[in-house]
């Protein structure tokens, strides 16, 4: 997971922008909702901060008029989504704010849209706060779909509330053969450091969106187009490359540092006697 700078835009002005294109009946409606969308921002983010968004039951299906939610609802997909709606300009700045385009949720995919990281469907006051939408792919967006956390530990990552760059907890490892196609397994080992809690959010972050299974596939096309190449190169020189690859993937914030799958891919390779000494050639 990669971190990205939390939005700076305070929620009661772009509220009140996105609203501003409804009919005046509909506007007065939801002018009306300004400062409960305020409190529920605020509650919002605390919690966000203190990994406690399941205390956010109190929010739950509020407002309790019906009318009221679907202009909620209304307001992320009619005001802000669309282009040329007057929150559009907001839309396309929290899509762009992960460097190079990369889906902070996965870490390979391309950004295509926001997820709530508080579902709208269950919390419809937060439909257009700022720093519950996430930029993400939309695979990540549809496999997190409207589930929202009950405990402390069943909270994924959140990129603006959470950075876990700074220490490794993403690994690998070769599975040899001489038969089938060998391939690369990831998996999770927190830092003994960190929290219980902690450690079973990136967990069930991993699991959740799949990255053991999305990263294997990606490191097994990578490595079946290096074979040509490594065979150029005797095994010493061979094995230094795959370090410094590894080194240089790990120590650049810019390709994601330590749990770049390709960092902790080329590590994992370098690792290997097996694959410096000829096991690459069954990629």
């Amino acid at each position: 997971m990669r971190p990205v700078p939390r939005p700076d835009i305070p929620v009661l002005d772009f509220y009140l922008a996105c609203i501003s294109s409804a009919r005046t009946a509909t506007q007065n409606r939801l002018k009306a909702l300004a400062g409960d969308v305020v409190y529920a921002t605020r509650e919002y983010e605390a919690a966000a901060a203190q990994t406690a968004l399941h205390t956010l039951a109190a929010l739950k299906g509020i407002p309790e008029d019906e009318d009221d939610r679907t202009e909620l609802l209304k307001t992320y997909k009619s005001r802000m989504v669309p282009s040329g709606s007057p929150g559009n300009d907001v839309y396309n700045k929290l899509k762009r704010a992960p460097k190079h385009g990369i889906c902070p949720l996965c870490g390979q995919r391309t950004v295509e849209t926001l997820d709530h990281q508080m579902p709208k469907a269950h919390f419809p006051l937060l439909a257009v706060t700022p720093t519950n939408l996430v930029p993400a792919c939309s695979s990540c967006n549809w496999i997190k779909s409207s589930t929202f956390p009950q405990s402390a530990s069943d909270q994924t990552l959140h990129p603006y509330f959470d950075d876990v760059t700074t220490e490794q907890w993403l690994h690998a490892q070769v599975v040899e053969s001489q038969s089938a196609p060998p391939s690369l397994v990831f998996f999770v080992k927190t830092p003994e450091s960190w929290d219980h809690v902690l450690s079973d959010r990136v967990h069930l972050h991993f699991r959740t969106f799949g990255l053991g299974e999305l990263y294997s596939s990606h490191a097994g096309q990578e490595i079946s187009g290096l074979r040509t190449f490594l065979s150029t190169l005797p095994e010493q020189l061979l094995l230094s490359y795959l370090e410094r690859m590894a080194a240089s993937i790990a120590n650049s914030q810019e390709t994601g540092g330590l749990n770049h799958w390709r960092a902790v891919m080329y590590q994992a390779l370098s690792c290997s006697s097996w694959f410096v000494g000829g096991g690459y050639k069954n990629f």
